[in-house]
C-alpha cells in the first residue's frame, strides 16, 4: 500500500501556505478527495502516493521551483515524522536512529525501502523508491534525512556524497552541493547517502532513554496497527470468494461486511489505487475462466451477478478479446491435446 501520514503531507500544505497559497486552494488544484470527514475536510489518516506527487508538482510549478522537494526537505522537523520523528529524535547516536529508521519507516510515507550499509570507512543509507515516486519525492526524502541529523548533531555535518538516480541542470547540481557540502552524483545507479562510519556514534543532543523507550512501544503499535489495516483488498478478495454467487453483491454489503462505511472503504482502497468494481471484475473474471465450460452461459452470467447473459458476453469480450463460445471451443481443444 504505497501511502504516507496526513502530517508528513500536511507539512507540505503548511509550506505551502506560507507562502500565501491556501490549503484549500492547493487541494482543489489537484482534485484531493482523500478526506476522513468530507464536512470539515479532515485529511485521512493516511494519503495517496498519487496525492503526494501531485502537491509536489502543484508546488514545484506554482512557486516556479525547480527543486522544491529540495526546498522542502531543509524545512523539515522532527515532529513532521510523527511518533518516528521523536523515536529518533531521543535517539542517543546516529546508528540507533538509523536503525529506527528502518524499522518503522512505513509509518511515515510506506513508499519506498531504505537499506543501510556498513564498510569499514564509510556507511551508506539507500532509498529505494517505488517507482511511481517523482523526482520531489527523492529530493525532499533524501534532504530531509541530512537536515534532521544536522539538526540533532551539529549543523556543519557533510555526508561524503550524495547519489541520486535522476540527471540534475548544472546550475541545479551547484545547488545541491552548496547546500549538502560534498559531490553530487546524478545519474547514478541508486539514490543513496555515504558519509562517514565514524559519524554513526556520534551523540545526539536530544538524547532521553526514558523517553526513546515510550516512542519505542508507541511504534510497535502503531506499525501492528497499520499492519493490520493495510491489505484491506485481501479482505474484500476473501469476502468475493467466500461467496456462493456475487449476485446482488456490491459495495454497502461488503463494507458492512467489514464493519465499515462505504465511503470509508472506497477510501482505503483507493489508498492502494484500487476499486471496489476492479476487484468484483477480477473475481468475476476468475470465476467466470474455471466455470465457462461446465454449465450453461445463462447459469454463469447468473452467478456471476450479471443482470443478463448480454451483458456478461460484453465483459467477457472484454476479458478475452473473445466471445465466451469462441473461449470454450479452443478451451476444449487445448485440453484435448
Amino acid at each position: 500500500m504505497h501511502t504516507l501520514a496526513d502530517h508528513y503531507f500536511s507539512s507540505i500544505l503548511d509550506y505551502l501556505q506560507a507562502q500565501g497559497i491556501s490549503t484549500k486552494t492547493a487541494l482543489h488544484a489537484i482534485s484531493f478527495d482523500e478526506f476522513s470527514n468530507q464536512r470539515t475536510h479532515q485529511l485521512a489518516p493516511r494519503i495517496s502516493l498519487n496525492s503526494y506527487n501531485a502537491l509536489l508538482v502543484y508546488g514545484k510549478k506554482t512557486l516556479n521551483d525547480p527543486l522544491f522537494g529540495f526546498t522542502l526537505g531543509q524545512q523539515i522537523r522532527t515532529a513532521d515524522y510523527g511518533v518516528l520523528g521523536y523515536l529518533i529524535e531521543s535517539s542517543d547516536n546516529l546508528s540507533s536512529a538509523i536503525k529506527a529508521l528502518l524499522s518503522y519507516d512505513s509509518l511515515v510515507a510506506g513508499i519506498g525501502k531504505a537499506k543501510f550499509e556498513l564498510n569499514t570507512d564509510t556507511a551508506t543509507i539507500r532509498w529505494i523508491a517505488h517507482q511511481s515516486c517523482n523526482e520531489h519525492v527523492v529530493l525532499r526524502n533524501m534532504t530531509a534525512w541530512v537536515s534532521v541529523i544536522r539538526q540533532l548533531i551539529n549543523l556543519t555535518l557533510s555526508p561524503s556524497s550524495i547519489s541520486f538516480t535522476y540527471n540534475w541542470l548544472p546550475s541545479q547540481r551547484r545547488a545541491l552541493e552548496s547546500w549538502f557540502k560534498c559531490p553530487v552524483k546524478s545519474s547514478a545507479e541508486y539514490n543513496q547517502i555515504s558519509f562517514p562510519s565514524d559519524y554513526l556514534t556520534l551523540p545526539f543532543k536530544t538524547d532521553n532513554a526514558i523517553i526513546n523507550s515510550t516512542f519505542k512501544q508507541l511504534s510497535e503499535q502503531q506499525l501492528s496497527n497499520f499492519k493490520s489495516q493495510q491489505c484491506i483488498d485481501d479482505k474484500v478478495n476473501q469476502l468475493l470468494t467466500a461467496k456462493t454467487t456475487l449476485q446482488n453483491c456490491n459495495l454497502i454489503g461488503i463494507a458492512d461486511a467489514l464493519n465499515l462505511t462505504p465511503r470509508t472503504l472506497q477510501r482505503r482502497l483507493k489508498q492502494q489505487d484500487l476499486t471496489f468494481a476492479q476487484l468484483l471484475e477480477k473475481e468475476r473474471k476468475k470465476r467466470a475462466d474455471t466455470l465457462i465450460a461446465s454449465m450453461p452461459l445463462a447459469d454463469l452470467s447468473n452467478i456471476l451477478g450479471f443482470k443478463d447473459q448480454s451483458s456478461f458476453n460484453r465483459a467477457f469480450l472484454r476479458w478475452h478479446k473473445c466471445s465466451p463460445l469462441k473461449f470454450t471451443k479452443y478451451k476444449t481443444a487445448s485440453t484435448a491435446k
